[in-house]
Formats: structure tokens, sequence, C-alpha cells
């Protein structure tokens, strides 16, 4: 009896890697944009620890204690700052206090203002910083298809370089051409190797400084997709990130004024506190038994800075100031945007014109490169003049490669710099 074992084995086709792919695990592993996160939460604590101030504070304290007089004739309690004994008691003592302020002109309120503005800022810098990483990965990421690109045509270029070189070599045999030709064809090969050396180089380079950024590893084998024309619609910079964090600033500094303007206005705090004593001669155990209610008292304190030496003065002229900076901050990351975005526009037209153009040049390439091969066969033509022809011809693909590459890279960087309002931080 025979017996016919099957294995099947599945063939999992390789996944092309894509930008889209990487600026996710960008998203996902950048320490940066982990530590922006934390300031997010600091931020959002301390506007706890602000609102804390809106509630009453309740405080308990307990103390036990031994006093033994040494020297009976001491009459006096307390001398300076020092207290004296005048017993020999075990004593227990416990008190509560509570504290709650009634009354500040707003200033509470106004420092929750202040530091919702500071968590908007932190969460527009994460923002920002996001921007500027995916947009830092989108130029790696250009500039890896354009080293990839070159190299997958320059190696189609040396594999017909070499055989022109092969076909020269037999015409030399021959009588047919001179040395000197050989020679330059060897020259040209030898270039091309160099020259797809350093686009290796360059090529490892970019792959070490993208698995930096995406805490990804590669393999030898990797594919890239190559980048889509984005669409993108018009924003205008009041709707981006960076003038919301802008604006976030100049309303936190609005509050921190109008902080310093209370500063001479009083404040007014209710406490009371309420007291626990028991003692006995012998005992501790005793004296905590023998806690009674012993006396209570409660009050309000009203406070009022009347001079600091014109320090809140000058911390509002400073903050004024710094106010009047961040307005002009303003008009020039505003008149900055609208340069990047009318700048971005021409390149993605001219870009855009340059493939369409390029598009033409390479249909013709191919015309010409079939009948270069009807020419050669016909023998109008010599070998090398058809090889020639086709090495043009991969020359012009790798252009409109480039230049397709370079249009995609306009148009996505335009969809980057315009798709702000989308950041949202959870």
């Amino acid at each position: 009896m025979i017996t016919i074992i099957i294995t099947v084995i599945n063939i999992q086709k390789l996944q092309a890697i894509d930008y889209s792919g990487l600026k996710q695990l960008l998203i996902e592993n950048s320490k940066e944009l982990q530590i922006k996160k934390y300031n997010i939460d600091i931020e959002k604590e301390e506007l706890n620890i602000i609102d804390s101030q809106s509630y009453p504070s309740i405080s308990f304290g307990f103390n036990i204690e031994k006093s033994n007089l040494l020297e009976k004739k001491i009459t006096s309690t307390s001398v300076g700052s020092s207290s004296l004994t005048t017993d020999n008691l075990k004593k227990s003592y416990s008190y509560i206090n509570l504290n709650y302020n009634l009354y500040s002109f707003g200033r509470i309120e106004q420092k929750k203002q202040k530091q919702k503005h500071i968590i908007n800022v932190s969460s527009y810098e994460y923002c920002l910083t996001k921007k500027n990483l995916i947009l830092k990965l989108l130029e790696y990421y250009y500039n890896l298809l354009n080293s990839k690109n070159r190299i997958n045509y320059l190696l189609k270029v040396l594999d017909l370089k070499s055989k022109l070189y092969k076909n020269k070599e037999k015409l030399f045999k021959n009588g047919n051409i001179s040395k000197f030709e050989v020679s330059q064809t060897a020259i040209e090969i030898a270039e091309l190797y160099s020259n797809i050396n350093e686009d290796k180089k360059e090529l490892e380079n970019i792959l070490n400084q993208i698995s930096i950024f995406t805490n990804y590893n590669f393999k030898k084998d990797d594919e890239f997709e190559s980048l889509e024309i984005a669409s993108s619609k018009e924003v205008n910079f009041e709707d981006t990130i960076n003038a919301k964090n802008i604006i976030s600033k100049i309303n936190a500094k609005k509050s921190e004024i109008y902080l310093y303007e209370k500063e001479f206005l009083p404040t007014l705090d209710f406490y009371s506190k309420y007291d626990f004593y028991g003692y006995d001669s012998h005992s501790y155990r005793t004296s905590l038994s023998a806690l009674r209610k012993n006396s209570y008292k409660f009050g309000l304190v009203l406070s009022l800075n009347i001079f600091d030496g014109f320090k809140t003065t000058s911390l509002k002229r400073k903050t004024l100031l710094q106010l009047k900076q961040l307005q002009k901050q303003y008009e020039m990351q505003r008149d900055k945007f609208n340069y990047e975005i009318k700048t971005l526009k021409e390149n993605f037209k001219l870009e855009k014109s340059i493939f369409q153009n390029k598009t033409k040049s390479l249909k013709l390439a191919f015309e010409n490169t079939i009948n270069s091969t009807k020419l050669y066969k016909q023998g109008e033509i010599t070998k090398i003049d058809e090889i020639n022809k086709k090495i043009e011809n991969i020359y012009k693909q790798l252009e409109l490669q480039k230049s397709k590459e370079k249009l995609a890279y306009e148009s996505t960087k335009k969809l980057i710099l315009l798709e702000d309002e989308k950041c949202i931080v959870h």
C-alpha cells in the first residue's frame, strides 16, 4: 500500500509598505509625541489643583504628651517664644480645622480659565509636533522612493550598457570601431556601478532614519508603494492648529493680566476650629478616654495686599509686552502660512505641467524604441543604435517616475499643512 502525503504550503504574498502605514507607526511609537501627551496630562492635573481652591479644606490633628515639672516654684508659662511646663500630667489633645475662601473677586475662576487655555496650548503643541514629524517622515519617504527608483532604473541601464560593451568588443575585434569607443563604454559602466552603490548607501541611511522615527525594522526584500496624488480643500489660517495655538497663548496672557489687576483687591476667608482635651496624672489611656469638648472658635479674615514694591505692576507690564509679542507672532505666522500655501499651489501646478510634458515625451520615446527595433531588423541601423535608444527610453522613464513622485509629494505636503483641524488629542 502506497501512502501519498500531500503538504499544503501557503505562500503569503509580501505586502508593500506604504506611507500611511509608516505614518501610523510614527504616531503610535514616537517618544516625542508621548512626552507631549504627558504635558497635557500634567496641565490637566494643574487645573484640578487650582479647582481645589474652590472647596473648603478640613484638617484633623492629634497629640499625646507627657509633661514633668522639675521645679515647683515655676509659675510663668512662657518666655519669649518658648513655653514652659507647669504641671505633671499625661495629656491628649485633638482638633478639627475648617478653612474656606468665601470671596476673592473672581481670582480662582480666572486662574481656572487661564489654565484651560494652557491645556489647549499643550494640546495644540502636540498636534503641531505631530504635523512636523509627519512632514519629516514624508520627506524621508519621498527621498526613499527616489533612491529606490533610481537604483531600479540604473540597474536596467547597466544591463543594457553591458550588452552594448560586448557588442562594441566584437566590433573592435573585427576592426569596425576604435579602442577608445570600447573604453568609453567601460568607463560609463564603472560610473554606473559607482552611482548605484552611492544610491544604495543613501537608501540605507534613509531606511535607518525612518526606522528610528517609526520603530519599524525593515527587511531586505521590502517593497514600497508610491505616494498617491492627494486632494485638499482650502483652509484659512484662522482655522489651523498653529493659529489656534497662538490664540490660546494670547487668551492665557489676558487671563494673567486680569489676575494682576485683581492683586490689590481683598480676599475674604472663613475659618473654624474645634478642640478636644483630656488629661490624667498616671495613664495615657485614661487621658485618651478623658478627651472632652474643650473649645471652639470661628471667624473671618480679610486680607489686602497694600504695597509689594511695584512687583505686580512690573509683572503686568511684562505680560502686556508678551501679549503684544504674541499678537505680532500671530500676524507673522499668518503671512508665512499664506506664502507657503501659495508656493505649494504654484509648485503643484508646475510639477503637474512637467509631469504631463514628460508623459508625452515618454510616449514618443517608446515609439522611437519600437521604430529603432524595426529599423535594426531591417538593417537600417546598428545594434548599438538600438541599445542606445532603449537606454534613452529608460532614462525618460526614470525622469517621468521622479516627476510623478514629486507631484504626489507636493500634493501630500499641502494636505498635511491643511488638515490641522482634524488633529484630536485623546
